[in-house]
């Protein structure tokens, strides 16, 4: 792997948001506490950055990351025996069935709330006044351009914008009654992490 773009802020950033979640996963199966797995992982990548100059990557960037966290892990596991006389072979089998439960569940939650989002906002879109709820679907369902909208409709790109704007507004009014907006806040904090 070109080493330059292990050196690029927002590629380093993007490999944290890709390889995160399966990282600390990965590092719960050997550690068994879901706290230590995260500073594993988090300590991981601040090393990656700290030595970026000098890594040479010879393979692709996944091997890698996952070798660092196995061996920071077992490194944890060895400190820790020496300071509790823990044998290394000891694993917390049910902790990694309530972690992959409860993360299970968490998906499952995900999903039907945003299920229920959508209906909601399904729900106000089928309220809007016609020409509203058209230019509003024709833009966020056809994916069209204002100015494809407007040609299509024979208005202009302004009236396009407004009608926009409009249901935006009634959405976002419809969802803070529903008290569902901080759950939209929410979805897309997880979708990001």
């Amino acid at each position: 792997m070109n080493s330059l773009l292990f050196q690029n802020e927002s590629f380093f950033e993007d490999l944290f948001r890709q390889y995160y979640k399966a990282l600390k996963a990965y590092a719960f199966k050997y550690v068994g506490d879901m706290d230590t797995a995260e500073d594993i992982v988090q300590d991981v990548f601040f090393e990656c950055w700290l030595k970026r100059d000098n890594i040479r990557i010879e393979t692709q960037i996944r091997p890698y990351l996952f070798k660092a966290v196995s061996n920071k892990s077992l490194n944890f596991l060895k400190s820790k025996e020496e300071r509790e006389k823990v044998p290394l072979e000891i694993r917390h089998e049910s902790q990694i069935q309530d972690f992959y439960l409860k993360s299970l569940v968490a998906e499952q939650e995900d999903f039907l709330l945003l299920k229920e989002l959508n209906e909601e906002i399904k729900s106000c879109v089928d309220r809007l006044p016609e020409q509203c709820r058209k230019i509003f679907i024709l833009r966020h369902t056809y994916d069209l351009k204002n100015r494809e909208i407007a040609e299509q409709l024979n208005i202009s790109i302004k009236a396009v914008e407004k009608q926009i704007t409009k249901a935006l507004f009634e959405i976002r009014r419809h969802l803070q009654r529903l008290d569902l907006l901080p759950f939209v806040i929410y979805v897309l904090l997880r979708a990001l992490s």
